[in-house]
C-alpha cells in the first residue's frame, strides 16, 4: 500500500522527510559559489561536512519529523541534496528531470528510492525542458510557483503545469538570472504567509502576486542569496531550520520564529542549505 505521500504547502508541519549522506560531495560548478571554490582549486572537508549533515539529522529527529534515507550512488556527487529531483504535491511526488549532466540520473535514483518505500507517485512525471525541486514551492493546496533561472526550464514549467492541471492545479513560472541558479536561493517562506525574498532577484509583478495573496515579506539584498543565507526550511508550527552564522536567524527570530540553527558551513558555501538537503515526503495541510 502506498504511503500517505503529500505536500499541501510549504510552511505546514513537517512529518516525513528524505535525506541523503554526504559521504560523495563533491564541489562541481554547477552554481556561482561552488564554481568559484572548484576554480580555487579547493576541496570540502568531508569530516567536517559528514558532522555537519549529522546536526541537521538531530534537529528533524529533535521535532520528531520521520528520516528516511536515499540509497548512495559513488557517480552521483549531489545526490544528498534529495530537494532536486523532483517536487511533491497534494497527490504524492511529480518526478523532475535535470538540466546538467553532473546530475542526470538522480531522478532515476530519486523515483527508485520512493518505490522501494512504497511512496506514492504520479503516473506522469517531466518529460520536456527541466523541472528541479530547488525551483519549486507550494503557496497554498493549489498553487504551485517554478522558479526559471539556471535550472529549470520554460519547457519544464509547462509540462509541469499540464500535468497538474490535471489534478486541478495551478502552475505559475517565476523568472530570474541564471547566476541565482534555484528559486530556493532567493525566495523561502518560513511561516504561513510569511517568507524571506532577495529584492535585487525576485521580479517585480512576483512580488505584487505575494501581496495579493496576503503574503509579509522580508525583503534583502542579493548579498545574503550569494551566501545561500536565503535556503532555510520552514518545519511548521512557526518554526524555521537554519544554520549557524546565517545573518538571518535573529530577524527571524524578532518576527516571534523558533530558528533551529546547526552548522552548516561546508554545504553553504558551495551554494546549498536545509532546503537543498530536504525532500518533503508528507506535510500536514
Amino acid at each position: 500500500m502506498s504511503k500517505k505521500t503529500v505536500v499541501y504547502n510549504s510552511t505546514g508541519k513537517l512529518k516525513r522527510v528524505l535525506l541523503g549522506k554526504v559521504d560523495y560531495y563533491e564541489f562541481m560548478p554547477l552554481n556561482d559559489p561552488s564554481r568559484d571554490l572548484v576554480d580555487a582549486g579547493l576541496k570540502p572537508d568531508r569530516a567536517l561536512m559528514i558532522r555537519q549533515h549529522s546536526e541537521l539529522e538531530d534537529v528533524y529527529r529533535q521535532l520528531g519529523v520521520e528520516i528516511e534515507w536515499q540509497k548512495l550512488d559513488p557517480t552521483l556527487h549531489w545526490g544528498s541534496a534529495t530537494r532536486d529531483f523532483g517536487v511533491n504535491t497534494p497527490h504524492g511526488a511529480l518526478i523532475g528531470r535535470f538540466r546538467y549532466r553532473e546530475r542526470k540520473g538522480e531522478e532515476v535514483r530519486g523515483k527508485e528510492r520512493l518505490e522501494e518505500l512504497g511512496e506514492t507517485i504520479l503516473s506522469k512525471q517531466i518529460t520536456r525542458g527541466c523541472m528541479e525541486g530547488g525551483d519549486c514551492y507550494w503557496l497554498n493546496d493549489e498553487i504551485l510557483v517554478i522558479g526559471n533561472g539556471n535550472r529549470s526550464t520554460y519547457a519544464g514549467f509547462e509540462n509541469a503545469k499540464e500535468i497538474m492541471a490535471e489534478y486541478g492545479l495551478r502552475v505559475y513560472v517565476v523568472e530570474f538570472l541564471s547566476k541565482w541558479n534555484h528559486l530556493d536561493i532567493i525566495f523561502q517562506p518560513v511561516a504561513d504567509k510569511l517568507a524571506v525574498v532577495c529584492e535585487d532577484a525576485i521580479p517585480d509583478y512576483f512580488m505584487g502576486f505575494l501581496d495579493a495573496l496576503g503574503w509579509e515579506l522580508i525583503k534583502v539584498p542579493g548579498e545574503y542569496a550569494m551566501k545561500t543565507e536565503i535556503n532555510m526550511l520552514a518545519v511548521g508550527n512557526d518554526s524555521v531550520v537554519s544554520f549557524k552564522g546565517n545573518r538571518l536567524n535573529e530577524r527571524l527570530r524578532a518576527h516571534g520564529l523558533t530558528v533551529y540553527d546547526p552548522d552548516f558551513s561546508v554545504i553553504a558555501a558551495g551554494g546549498g542549505g536545509p532546503h537543498c538537503y530536504s525532500f518533503e515526503l508528507e506535510r500536514e495541510p
